[in-house]
């Protein structure tokens, strides 16, 4: 059928980078605004594809809770060697306009144009992170 989806995590940059840059289950997939409506840091789209043997094309996405899309990345050719190889795959997003914090948005992940996964991540402001 294709390649699986091992983990896709959005993770703000500097958050990720203090706490070593290593993903595992417990990296929470939340971007940060400083203000409501506002653009965000920089922030990480993650994710590792393994389980087939081929050549695909990846792009990914993010869409706001009304399914709106927010943001589309360039289609990029993915390679996996054999099936017991793990591709790691990290692109960069910065100054991105959120429109609401305090929602939920979705990084909707395809190859060769078919959606594959979904990943549901948290907009906040840096605030309401800090609880205040």
């Amino acid at each position: 059928m294709g390649a699986r989806l091992v983990y896709g995590k959005v993770v703000d940059r500097d958050t990720f980078m203090k706490r070593g840059a290593k993903v595992s289950p417990h990296t929470e997939s939340r971007v940060l605004l400083a203000e409501d409506p506002g653009p965000a840091g920089a922030f990480l789209v993650l994710r590792a594809w393994t389980d087939h043997h081929g050549t695909f094309t990846e792009q990914w996405r993010i869409e706001g809770s009304g399914g709106g899309v927010v943001y589309e990345s360039v289609p990029r050719e993915l390679h996996l060697a054999t099936a017991a190889h793990t591709e790691h795959l990290e692109d960069e997003v910065v100054d991105l306009e959120f429109q609401y914090a305090a929602d939920d948005y979705n990084a909707v992940f395809f190859l060769d144009d078919r959606e594959v996964a979904r990943v549901t991540f948290a907009v906040q402001t840096q605030d309401s992170r800090n609880g205040g």
